[in-house]
């Protein structure tokens, strides 16, 4: 099979999934719209169906609809990563397929979790999912979730696997982060913290995967063209404007405030799916307020700031 390459050097937005109001399907006009949203802010990219879009919340069947409808309200005007992973192999392969049919540009997956599988059992079947289609495989890293953890040298065995030509790296470690920078130079490494995206450039990568980039693509876009430029000061400011925003939905859960305050900005969200419950009253008013740390240009570029926010 012959490996397809795509630049999957940028940035991304790390999409969540609009529901309808009972959340019992996906909200496809809306889905379009927050797609346009973020093209329009001039992101590189989307990284669709991972843990921000509520993935392990969704049957196979509507994992697919996902792929397929993010991918069309795209038409081609993006680089697009499709979130294959899951516990069970079928799973992902059968999401891989789809992801290649409906024209993405790259796949990536979680490792298989829970049963605590050794790094050689994990290794085949990276390289028998990478060989399901002939797209370019990004690892996902997120050990907070998934529950595993790899060393740089073993990353580095994971990046020599055939089609695998990156990670995702939603990790703390910037030294290990650093480390598989030089032992594999060539590899796109995308970092997938945001609040520690500035560290993340300067540690290596190659850019970012983010979920708050839906709320403050701007602020992200200036922060890479001010470290880019030796902007050392304005860039670190960036960074520090950012972590305020995700400092307030940290506080009332990241992807239930994520959804709410793109609700407050225009887009119909609807609600995450349980075990996620509603945002207290209390949350609410916080976020409320927290709109007006939402960078002015973001909102020009599709964002439309409520007349009202009660």
């Amino acid at each position: 099979m012959t490996r397809l390459t795509a630049d999957l050097k940028g940035f991304f937005a790390a999409v969540p999934t609009p529901f309808t109001t009972d959340g019992g399907s996906i909200a496809a006009a809306a889905l379009g719209d927050l797609v346009s949203h973020n093209l329009n802010a001039g992101l590189t990219g989307l990284y669709v169906g991972g843990s921000t879009g509520e993935a392990f919340l969704m049957s196979v069947e509507e994992r697919a609809q996902l792929l397929s409808l993010t991918a069309e309200a795209a038409g081609g005007r993006a680089v697009m990563i499709a979130h294959v992973g899951d516990p069970n192999p079928s799973v992902s392969g059968h999401l891989a397929c789809v992801a290649a049919d409906a024209g993405y540009d790259a796949i990536s997956a979680v490792p298989p979790f829970y049963y605590q599988y050794g790094l050689h059992e994990i290794e085949a079947h990276y390289r028998w999912l990478a060989s399901q289609t002939d797209l370019p495989f990004l690892i996902y890293n997120f050990p907070a979730l998934s529950g595993v953890r790899w060393s740089a040298d073993e990353l580095a065995r994971l990046l020599d696997i055939p089609q695998v030509v990156g990670i995702k790296n939603t990790c703390s470690d910037l030294y290990a982060f650093e480390q598989v920078r030089r032992l594999r130079p060539d590899a796109t490494l995308l970092h997938g913290f945001d609040e520690t995206l500035l560290a993340g450039l300067t540690m290596g990568a190659d850019g970012g995967i983010g979920s708050t980039y839906n709320l403050q693509a701007s602020r992200v876009l200036a922060l890479n063209a001010a470290l880019k430029a030796g902007r050392l000061q304005e860039a670190h400011r960036h960074q520090a404007d950012a972590n305020a925003l995700i400092d307030a939905l940290v506080a009332a859960g990241v992807l239930p405030a994520l959804k709410y305050m793109l609700e407050k900005a225009g887009f119909a969200m609807g609600p995450c799916r349980a075990p996620f419950q509603p945002l207290s009253a209390n949350h609410r008013r916080a976020l409320d307020a927290a709109m007006d740390l939402l960078p002015p240009s973001g909102l020009s570029q599709g964002l439309q700031r409520p007349a009202a926010l009660g």
